[in-house]
């Protein structure tokens, strides 16, 4: 296996080091109150560094957004994976998901600062939401249950994402967020359970 340059490798650490110290700043206080100095100054960053590797305060959020929610939508698909029944799935991924927004940077970053700062971005360009490939995977093995058998995948999967989305909002607004989780949960194992038949599998 080639080992990278030292240019390539300091660029990488740079980058990551941005990344992690902006994750910090739009964790503990938002996007619009955090500046472009205050991450320079506290990475040790010049700002030509900065300006290399982003465009700006908006491409640095969306490059820690993208962290944030990759690592909650591994831990998606890894505990769907985890579970031998659909129904088992898809509950496993949801929660995975809904545990993330009591997770103060999924929270900020992912469930409330993200709909201000890239939503335009989505609707002008048409870019799908990263969370569509992992609902779609997720839900997939209910198609071949008796409840969903004849669904189409893509409108299963529309719907399931503006719940997921309601839901998220509603955990993350909470002044009382584990409570309003729990809450979720009872209203996600009640709507399942009947979309299901109350049966599993």
């Amino acid at each position: 296996m080639s080992v990278k340059p030292l240019r390539v490798r300091q660029a990488e650490a740079t980058r990551s080091l941005l990344i992690e110290v902006a994750r910090q700043n739009f964790t503990e206080h938002g996007y619009a109150a955090t500046s472009i100095d205050d991450i320079i100054r506290q990475a040790g960053v010049a700002r030509g560094g900065l300006y290399h590797h982003f465009s700006g305060k908006e491409a640095l959020f969306r490059a820690v957004y993208e962290t944030v929610e990759g690592g909650v939508i591994a831990r998606v698909m890894e505990a769907a994976a985890s579970q031998s029944s659909p129904w088992d799935a898809v509950r496993a991924g949801l929660s995975a998901f809904l545990d993330a927004c009591l997770e103060p940077s999924f929270r900020r970053i992912v469930v409330l600062d993200s709909i201000s700062v890239l939503q335009s971005q989505v609707l002008e360009v048409g870019i799908d939401p990263h969370e569509l490939p992992m609902l779609r995977t997720v839900l997939t093995p209910l198609l071949g249950t008796a409840s969903f058998g004849g669904m189409a995948i893509d409108a299963l999967t529309y719907v399931a994402l503006g719940g997921l989305y309601g839901a998220s909002l509603y955990i993350a607004r909470a002044s009382q967020p584990r409570a309003a989780r729990a809450e979720v949960d009872l209203v996600l194992d009640t709507l399942i359970s009947g979309l299901l038949g109350g049966k599993r599998g």
